[in-house]
């Protein structure tokens, strides 16, 4: 007896995660389905709604990507996710920041801060199209559409 209640204990911890497997599979209930044109429909209408729930998924994951680039604390747990996170956007303020650096508004609502170690000569200018990447030392870069050389940048908002 003492030896049947952990068998039992065992063979049933062995199949609770196999029937939450086949719950979170939305293809189970057509494998059971046995008229041929009958499973096919239902793998179609299946993959229908899959690709739906997949790109609302993906749309979310981007969304949140983009809500928290730059700032490096929340940064850091996408890093992990993400080999190359950008981001684009057109810029459409530049405001004077401290000892003249540049503090750019970018039409998403972002702000980002010049900060030293910048190669760009020119001034920026409002409707220049703006690509944001991290370094592989973790600062920001931001390069601009048709220019040589990049601001290095802060995120402030």
């Amino acid at each position: 007896m003492k030896f049947f209640i952990p068998c039992i204990g065992l063979i049933a911890t062995t199949f609770i995660p196999l029937s939450a497997t086949a719950q979170d599979d939305p293809y189970a209930s057509c494998v059971t389905i046995t008229d041929d044109t009958e499973r096919l429909a239902c793998f179609d209408a299946t993959y229908a709604r899959q690709r739906v729930v997949v790109a609302e998924r993906e749309a979310r994951e981007e969304e949140q990507r983009e809500e928290v680039f730059g700032f490096r604390g929340e940064d850091r747990a996408i890093e992990q996710q993400e080999s190359e996170a950008t981001l684009t956007a057109t810029v459409s303020e530049v405001l004077q920041g401290q000892r003249r650096s540049q503090v750019l508004l970018l039409d998403n609502g972002q702000l980002w801060r010049e900060i030293s170690g910048s190669t760009l000569r020119n001034r920026v200018r409002d409707g220049w199209v703006a690509t944001v990447t991290q370094h592989w030392s973790g600062a920001y870069e931001m390069r601009f559409e048709g220019r040589s050389g990049y601001l290095r940048v802060a995120r402030l908002r």
